[in-house]
């Protein structure tokens, strides 16, 4: 699969987002933000580009209260199929080229079910930790649109975290996901990002501190010199 096979149905879907006016109501996660940072970086060829089925949208915690927006309807004419649990609280739209899923702020304390998003026709998936995401990302713009991405600096350190989660089936993506924070990492240092990098991960909370720590010790980032 070649990153052009898919960033077609990318860039439609975002267009159709945004022209439906929901755009704004998501936060572009995973490793599709590396396309619009490259933009926002002036295509600094520095900035890492990986090649993935997966665009995740995060709803924040509460959800905005925005326009009524059949998102299934969207998708399906992109040629997505809509696919869903026995239970149906767990959805995925998918293609050959590309699959899209909606996934919701985890705060904890009974919230960890999935949630229906009544006004979009969506389920979301609950996610740990995308809480901070949800308090430091910022809009940028990508072929004119504007998207809310997390900023660069707490895409790495988020990138370097949620690599804790990764169990089962799902540990086979943790050499890929080290890889791109590692060079996003490298890149925004280049920058000067260095404070900007303290400043997030004091931001954290004690716990996260001590498991992003051990994770950046195990893959020997240079952040750990950054950060102590």
């Amino acid at each position: 699969m070649q990153l052009n096979d898919n960033l077609k149905y990318f860039e439609e879907i975002l267009k159709d987002f945004n022209d439906h006016g929901v755009l704004q109501d998501f936060i572009l996660i995973g490793s599709w933000c590396l396309k619009v940072y490259k933009e926002h970086f002036n295509n600094d060829p520095s900035i890492p580009m990986v090649v993935t089925h997966d665009v995740d949208f995060l709803i924040p915690n509460p959800p905005k209260k925005g326009p009524k927006v059949n998102i299934p309807e969207i998708l399906e004419k992109h040629g997505l199929e809509l696919l869903t649990d026995a239970s149906g609280s767990k959805m995925k739209f998918v293609s050959h080229e590309i699959e899209v899923e909606f996934l919701y702020v985890d705060k904890g304390a009974g919230e960890s079910s999935s949630k229906r998003i009544d006004n979009l026709k969506i389920v979301a998936t609950p996610l740990r930790y995308m809480n901070f995401i949800q308090l430091y990302s910022t809009q940028m713009h990508y072929k004119g649109i504007p998207v809310t991405v997390p900023i660069p600096e707490v895409f790495v350190l988020m990138k370097y975290l949620v690599t804790i989660e990764r169990t089962g089936i799902y540990a086979e993506k943790i050499p890929k996901d080290i890889k791109t924070a590692r060079d996003m990492e490298f890149f925004l240092l280049d920058q000067g990002a260095q404070e900007n990098f303290r400043r997030y991960f004091e931001a954290m909370p004690k716990p996260w501190k001590k498991k992003l720590m051990n994770v950046l010790r195990k893959h020997e980032s240079e952040l750990v010199n950054v950060l102590v």
